[in-house]
């Protein structure tokens, strides 16, 4: 039997298996869904062992051949690995610890570079951008926007009594004026950025549905 035609039934059953699940939770649903998370789970070792930890001896194996100076930059890595699968050992744990704690506080500090240069530096530049050409009206909206989603975050406290400057508790009071308006505004402009968030997700998973409908409908062997 031809290997695409296996690959097709395989495909067929599989995505009913997974739609059996809008007739309730099932173990032919759970079935399916573990076969994803274990499929996934071998491909992503699969690509770090050869594409990540056999490169890596090999590089070593050579450049400790060639005398090159810069091949402890791929074993320190790969030492550090190597404690991290020691950490069930109670013994070991203290070396773990300190070397869980600097993997926590890398992904920390890549993931805050990588937000700070890929969302919030480029939403001020583009509050910055020129309204003499291009798209005016796009970034007006886009300034008053993030000037109104910021106004929202603007929590002030006000004393019932201004003379009283004694360092007592300061109480909130309710905001009547132009301030409780804007942020108000900031808070429609958040609930409809959160909405097109969520309506990009959700097309994109209606356009998975779509076509796994399309590929059951469209089936030939």
């Amino acid at each position: 039997m031809d290997l695409n035609v296996v690959g097709t039934i395989i495909a067929v059953i599989l995505t009913l298996m997974v739609f059996s699940y809008l007739l309730g939770d099932n173990p032919v649903f759970r079935l399916a869904e573990h076969i994803l998370i274990g499929v996934s789970v071998g491909w992503v070792v699969l690509q770090i062992v050869f594409n990540l930890f056999v490169p890596a001896f090999d590089y070593i194996l050579n450049t400790g051949q060639t005398g090159g100076l810069d091949w402890w930059l791929y074993l320190v890595p790969m030492v550090l690995g190597v404690l991290l699968l020691l950490r069930p050992l109670r013994a070991a744990k203290p070396v773990t610890n300190l070397v869980m704690a600097l993997v926590i506080g890398t992904v920390a500090a890549l993931a805050l570079a990588g937000a700070l240069t890929g969302t919030l530096l480029p939403q001020v530049g583009a509050t910055m951008l020129p309204l003499t050409s291009g798209d005016i009206v796009g970034r007006v909206i886009l300034i008053l926007g993030t000037i109104l989603a910021l106004w929202y975050f603007q929590f002030t406290f006000f004393r019932v009594n201004p003379s009283d400057q004694r360092s007592t508790p300061v109480q909130e009071v309710a905001d009547t004026g132009l301030s409780s308006r804007v942020r108000l505004a900031g808070r429609w402009a958040i609930m409809l950025a959160f909405g097109a968030v969520f309506a990009s997700v959700f097309l994109t998973y209606f356009a998975a549905l779509v076509d796994r409908l399309l590929f059951l409908i469209n089936l030939k062997f």
